[in-house]
C-alpha cells in the first residue's frame, strides 16, 4: 500500500550525491548483458565490472524490473543515497513506496549496499577452483544458504558457465518470507534458479537436494563482528547441513572457505572450516564465537578489511555513507 506524503516539494535532498563509483569506472550496460559477458570464460572480469554489476542488480532488484535495460549512474546513485538513510524519516522528493520496500527488505539489501565487500565475495566465488571430480559431471548444482537477494547464487551461475557447464541447477534457501517471495519471483522470471522458503536449520528444507551432488555451497549467514555467530545461526545451520547432506557436499567448494572466530570464554581464536563442518574443535563447540576474519581466495582477511582494496574506486561520499553488511 502506498504511503501518502504531505510534502509538496519534489526537489532532491541537498546531500544527493552525483556518483557512487568514480565516474570513469561505472559501466551502464544492462544486468543481463553483463551476466552473459561474465559467463564467457574468455572474458576478463575487472573489479570495476563487478562493482557496477552489484549496483545495477541492486537497482533492478528494488525496482523489480529493468534487468535488460541500461542503468545510469545517476539512477543508481539516487537509490544508494536513499538507502543510506532508509531507516530514518522520508525527505521531500523521496519515492515513498521505494523507501518502504527498502525498509521491508533492509537486512538483505545491506549486502548489496556494501558493494565493495559483495564484489570481493563475487570475485572469489567466480574464480574458485572446482574439484576435478565434479568437473566430470554432466550438471552443476549450487546451494546458497540465507540467499536474500540471490546475488551469490548469480555468482555461482557465472562460476558454472565459466567451468563449462550448461546444465545448471541452483537452489537458494531463505527464511524471510517477504524477501524470499521477491527473489523467488525474480529468479523465476530470469530463469536462474529455485528459491526454497524455509529454515536452513531444519533437515526437511534440503529435501530437493538429497539425491544431488553439489558443486558449490555459499553460506552468507555470518554475523557482524560485534555479534555472536549464533545471532545468524551460522553454526546450527552448518550442523544441519552436514548432518543432512554431508555426503553430497564432500567435494563442493565453499564460501566462506573458512572462518576465524573469537571465543571470549577461552580468549582464543579458532578456525571453522569444511573439515570440521564449520564447528571448530570439540572443546569450543557450544561456546559464544564472534567472527573476526574470513578465508577468501586462499587468504585470511580480517572481516573489516573485506573488499578494502576496492574502496578507492568509490567516491568519498560513498565510502562514508553507504551502510555495511559486516
Amino acid at each position: 500500500m502506498r504511503e501518502h506524503s504531505t510534502a509538496v516539494s519534489t526537489s532532491l535532498p541537498k546531500h544527493y550525491p552525483t556518483e557512487v563509483l568514480q565516474p570513469e569506472l561505472y559501466n551502464d550496460s544492462s544486468v543481463l548483458h553483463d551476466l552473459a559477458k561474465f559467463c564467457d570464460p574468455a572474458t576478463n572480469i575487472s573489479d570495476a565490472d563487478l562493482l557496477s554489476f552489484v549496483l545495477k542488480y541492486f537497482y533492478c532488484y528494488v525496482n523489480n524490473d529493468g534487468f535488460d535495460e541500461k542503468v545510469s549512474h545517476a539512477e543508481v546513485s539516487r537509490l544508494c543515497e536513499m538507502f543510506s538513510r532508509h531507516r530514518s524519516l522520508n525527505e521531500p522528493g523521496d519515492d515513498i513506496e521505494m523507501m518502504n520496500y527498502m525498509r521491508q527488505w533492509s537486512f538483505s539489501l545491506r549486502m548489496l549496499g556494501d558493494i565493495t565487500k559483495t564484489a570481493h565475495v563475487l570475485r572469489s566465488i567466480i574464480n574458485q577452483q572446482m574439484s576435478p571430480k565434479l568437473k566430470e559431471l554432466d550438471s552443476y548444482v549450487g546451494l546458497d544458504i540465507g540467499t536474500g537477494t540471490g546475488i551469490l547464487l548469480i555468482s555461482q551461475y557465472i562460476h558454472a558457465h565459466r567451468n563449462g557447464f550448461d546444465d545448471i541447477s541452483l537452489y537458494g534457501i531463505e527464511y524471510d518470507k517477504i524477501v524470499g517471495l521477491q527473489t523467488y519471483k525474480l529468479f523465476k522470471t530470469l530463469d536462474l534458479g529455485e528459491i526454497i522458503m524455509g529454515d536452513a536449520r531444519e533437515s526437511k528444507t534440503y529435501e530437493d537436494l538429497m539425491d544431488k551432488e553439489i558443486a558449490f555451497v555459499s553460506n552468507e549467514t555470518v554475523s557482524a563482528m560485534h555479534q555472536p555467530l549464533r545471532r545468524e545461526h551460522f553454526v546450527s545451520i552448518c550442523t544441519t547441513l552436514f548432518k543432512t547432506i554431508g555426503r553430497n557436499i564432500k567435494d563442493a567448494a565453499f564460501f566462506p572457505e573458512g572462518l576465524i572466530a573469537y571465543c571470549k570464554e577461552m580468549n582464543v581464536s579458532v578456525l571453522l572450516a569444511k573439515n570440521t563442518a564449520f564447528q571448530g574443535p570439540k572443546e569450543y563447540q557450544g561456546l559464544n564465537l564472534f567472527p573476526q576474519g574470513i578465508i577468501i581466495e586462499g587468504k585470511i582477511v580480517p572481516l573489516h578489511l573485506l573488499g578494502e582494496e576496492m574502496q578507492p574506486m568509490l567516491t568519498e561520499w560513498a565510502r562514508h555513507a553507504l551502510p555495511r553488511r559486516w
